[in-house]
């Protein structure tokens, strides 16, 4: 065994912020959290600029402002588990809505970027996994006050040994899928679903399908994402503004038009009755439900349908209730419709599942990093 102190630092990298922590290694309680934006430290694609930018000043931020909780920085060894927003291979993920910048698990364990840093050397293991797969395995750690019933009766109708779907939209649009071994341990599934193509149901989607192509020069498709997501809502109220000029309020368009990443806050705030606001968010709710009822008839979750994202909490009246525009949206299936009666589905409450999974992923990796220190030592 080693005689260094152990700490797990994890990380959940959004589109917009970073959440990092660092825990005691038999706790589920951060000694300390700390959040970064984007904008302001990955402005660019450049080899390192992950460590540089945000694990050391996050690692020095504990040492320094923390220090009579935690062991001298050169007793310990940390174990990293990053939670990326970007497909994930070989250790490595590429952040494709942010400048397709490059985090490297094994280049940060092994200081392949940043040489000499007191912080970044004692991370011994970094292991990256796609931010959904997150939220996926945080969801496997949810209490029943921590969610709400979208299907009545749906907390009788869980399977514990059936697959589980997480879709959840924030930045992005996210999906994945979990399924239990022999023994009911879950494996979590990263998926692209969120970049699948969107189906117009009526004459104004139509119409807002074609606008939007025109806009992101698509010749002959459309992603879900770019209407359920935050810049999704931005999206589709933009294209409400250019078909109803006169139904513009002023102050509030003035106000979008002056923002950049933060523009659906401001539609989300303004969702007054007979406002394009509200028929932005109405349109963005049910590509939503329609998107959460598809996967519900793909992969038939009995384990659970969990619909997560930073969108749900927040907009929660939208979701809700049989006649909300995303469950009208989710229930439309036509012949396969009964198939939804076999599949719990849950609204989540609370935000912070892609740290709960990212803390689980780390455990499993510290428990690996033992076995494989032990193994070696009796080879030798």
């Amino acid at each position: 065994m080693s005689s260094l102190t152990p700490y797990l630092l994890t990380a959940d990298v959004g589109g917009t912020n970073s959440r990092m922590g660092l825990y005691c290694i038999d706790s589920t309680e951060p000694l300390a959290v700390k959040y970064y934006r984007n904008e302001d430290c990955l402005t660019q694609k450049e080899d390192g600029i992950f460590e540089k930018n945000v694990i050391i000043p996050f690692l020095r931020h504990c040492w320094e402002s923390n220090s009579s909780n935690l062991k001298p920085l050169e007793e310990v060894e940390i174990i990293g588990c990053l939670a990326i927003a970007g497909p994930v291979r070989s250790n490595v993920s590429w952040m494709s809505n942010l400048h397709n910048i490059e985090i490297d698990g094994s280049a940060i364990a092994e200081h392949t970027h940043v040489k000499n840093d007191l912080y970044l050397e004692r991370i011994k293991v970094c292991k990256i996994i796609n931010d959904f797969v997150a939220q996926g395995y945080g969801c496997l750690t949810l209490k029943p006050d921590e969610m709400v019933e979208l299907k009545h009766g749906s907390f009788d109708k869980m399977d514990c040994e059936g697959p589980k779907v997480c879709i959840g939209a924030g930045t992005g649009l996210g999906e994945c899928f979990l399924t239990p071994d022999s023994q009911g341990r879950y494996t979590c599934y990263p998926s692209e679903g969120g970049h699948v193509e969107w189906a117009p149901r009526n004459e104004l989607e139509i119409e807002l399908w074609n606008y939007l192509r025109d806009k992101f020069s698509y010749r002959n498709r459309l992603s879900v994402e770019r209407i359920v997501s935050g810049p999704g809502l931005a999206n589709v109220y933009e294209f409400l503004a250019f078909k109803y000029p006169d139904r513009i309020d002023p102050k509030v368009h003035a106000e979008f038009e002056k923002e950049t990443d933060m523009k659906a806050k401001v539609v989300a705030m303004n969702t007054k009755e007979g406002s394009l606001c509200l028929q932005a968010m109405e349109i963005m709710m049910g590509a939503y439900g329609s998107e959460a009822g598809s996967s519900a008839i793909k992969f038939i979750p009995t384990g659970g349908l969990f619909v997560t994202g930073g969108l749900t909490p927040k907009n929660i009246k939208f979701i809700e209730g049989q006649d909300s525009p995303f469950m009208k949206a989710y229930n439309d299936k036509g012949r396969v419709k009964p198939i939804l009666e076999y599949v719990p589905a849950f609204a989540v409450l609370t935000e912070d599942l892609g740290v709960r999974g990212a803390h689980k992923c780390a455990v499993h990796e510290y428990e690996t990093y033992l076995n494989d220190v032990e193994q070696k030592r009796k080879r030798n």
